[in-house]
């Protein structure tokens, strides 16, 4: 049972992976805020939606502990469950992820009058026709939304009707104190596991394999980098469904034997250090978790100008920045930062000064200082 003398909040995410994978961000989110959150003011649990799989799995690995209803996204009875979690535990606030969660905790919201944040962690580039009259009609039950940067936010109140002053913007981080260059001889295992040669130049990118993330991308700037130089090979660390094109993409771009497939990757920082240039070829994005990651870690980092990317990177300044499904530009970046020791290592020292606004207890506070308001605030 939740404590009855603190504020108690439940999280709602929808489902923990995507297709394939092991976890998500919002996922690697839950296992960095819930042991930093201050458990003398506040008490905090994890629910979703769907039935128990590999991604809730890997939560309870980490130490969490999260109830999964076994239901369906669109599956009626996930209100008659939070009206009786609601009735047993009394939450003061339902704090959703996803479209169906924020659906329910709406729903639930109206019905008891537990108030409601919808935190919205991606711009879309588009959403269901039938999202968009939900959220019209669930409007004047939305207590607050949380935007993870100013271009999610206007997503927010372009594409979801959320009113401008029902939003707040709180960027996400990473935990800093774990992305640190590890020992020589950690680095060392890591480039055989990954079967690189000595001397060579890696560059990699780590994020989920779906079309979001633009792989296909980073695979046509990998072989016009590969048609330069030699001595680069490439690395793709992370699961999902699109594993098995890519993998042919590779192939059919001559690649292959100079291309590794990593696979879900547990080690990041380990990874990390390997890579002389970190890319982020993401096609839209709220701000992905690596970007804080490679910041900390001091990467050289060539990113897309996809939304949150372009509020946290400066071109020039901490990163070289290009548009994004433009394959040519990204190689143009890869190479520059190859051939330009010097600039590469001047971007990189930047990015990790930089990474310090973006350590993951900055995150948690201002999260608990909107609980704390939103509690006190009359609705």
């Amino acid at each position: 049972m939740i404590a009855r003398n603190r504020i108690r909040v439940v999280h709602l995410c929808d489902k923990f992976g995507i297709r394939e994978s092991r976890t998500h961000g919002v996922s690697r989110l839950f296992t960095w805020w819930f042991p930093r959150f201050d458990h003398s003011r506040f008490d905090v649990r994890l629910v979703g939606i769907r039935p128990e799989d590999a991604a809730s799995a890997h939560l309870r690995s980490r130490g969490l502990e999260p109830v999964c209803l076994g239901r369906g996204p669109f599956d009626p009875r996930v209100v008659t469950d939070l009206l009786r979690l609601v009735r047993e535990e009394r939450p003061h606030i339902l704090h959703s992820h996803g479209y169906a969660t924020s659906n329910f905790a709406r729903i639930v919201g109206a019905l008891t009058g537990v108030r409601t944040i919808v935190h919205e962690h991606t711009a879309f580039p588009s959403i269901p026709s039938y999202q968009r009259l939900i959220d019209r009609v669930l409007a004047p039950y939305t207590d607050l939304g949380i935007a993870v940067s100013s271009s999610v936010r206007d997503f927010m109140v372009r594409n979801r009707a959320f009113p401008p002053n029902r939003i707040r913007v709180v960027f996400n981080g990473a935990p800093l104190e774990e992305f640190q260059p590890p020992p020589a001889e950690r680095i060392t295992a890591e480039r055989e596991r990954l079967g690189l040669r000595r001397g060579e130049c890696v560059v990699g990118t780590v994020g989920r394999l779906d079309e979001q993330k633009g792989m296909t991308y980073f695979l046509r700037a990998a072989a016009e980098v590969g048609r330069a130089r030699g001595d680069v090979r490439f690395v793709i660390a992370g699961d999902g469904h699109l594993m098995q094109q890519h993998q042919q993409e590779a192939r059919e771009l001559g690649i292959a034997d100079r291309t590794v497939f990593a696979g879900f990757c547990e080690d990041v920082p380990a990874l990390q250090s390997v890579l002389d240039v970190q890319v982020f070829p993401s096609l839209w994005e709220g701000t992905p978790l690596t970007v804080f990651e490679a910041m900390a870690m001091h990467r050289p980092i060539v990113s897309t100008t996809t939304d949150g990317l372009s509020e946290v990177l400066r071109d020039g300044e901490n990163a070289l920045l290009v548009p994004p499904r433009d394959s040519s530009r990204l190689a143009t970046g890869v190479l520059e930062l190859l051939d330009r020791p010097e600039l590469a290592a001047a971007l990189a020292t930047r990015a990790g000064e930089d990474s310090r606004r973006f350590d993951i207890q900055h995150t948690v506070d201002g999260l608990q200082e909107l609980y704390q308001e939103l509690v006190a605030r009359r609705r």
